[in-house]
């Protein structure tokens, strides 16, 4: 789904799901998200090494998404994508931590944008285990977007919401440029009871 909604390009992105409490399977190095099977998933540990026994290559940013599972036990599914939008506005420099819209506010909370980090290095998922604690979904400046959830679904629907949600504000932004309003914090305390 990711592939054909443009969220990811190619060999982009990757997605790993727990599979009890030591285990998670990951999309393997270089796979094709738009042609791969179930059965393509690779196996891994909570080290992000391939159960002994499993064909192929965990995705590289395997480590990323190990450090998700270590800091939040509530995870069982990360997905980790290229949304043209959400990476723009780290590109322009535009956060979206501050709420546009209630639906944002009540399913993403706030959207944290990461500094720069080398991508397929440890400070990728030194970065992310830093900033999980509190957070559900998470920019990564010039390289993509972190989404997770307590299933798939969920993740991938923050995903979703994340796009969307820059969309609007790239076209807020282009229809009154510097007029963009925020949610006050008197609205966001109203609908911090409705939204829980």
């Amino acid at each position: 789904m990711m592939h054909q909604r443009s969220l990811l390009a190619a060999r982009d992105g990757n997605v790993s799901v727990r599979v009890g409490a030591r285990r998670i399977l990951v999309t393997p190095s270089g796979a094709r998200k738009g042609f791969m099977a179930p059965g393509d998933m690779v196996l891994c540990d909570l080290d992000g090494q391939p159960v002994r026994g499993e064909r192929g290559r965990p995705s590289s940013e395997v480590a990323m998404h190990v450090a998700v599972y270590r800091h939040r036990p509530d995870v069982n599914a990360v997905v980790h994508a290229h949304p043209p939008y959400a990476v723009a506005h780290t590109l322009a420099g535009i956060s979206l931590a501050e709420p546009l819209m209630p639906e944002v506010y009540c399913e993403l909370g706030e959207i944290l944008t990461l500094p720069y980090t080398t991508p397929g290095t440890h400070e990728v998922p030194d970065a992310v285990a830093a900033a999980i604690g509190g957070h559900d979904v998470l920019l990564l400046e010039r390289h993509g977007s972190l989404t997770t959830g307590p299933t798939l679904m969920r993740a991938y629907d923050r995903l979703e919401i994340l796009e969307h949600t820059a969309r609007i504000s790239h076209l807020a932004r282009t229809l009154a440029p510097g007029q963009v309003r925020t949610m006050s914090a008197a609205e966001l305390h109203a609908l911090s009871f409705v939204c829980g």
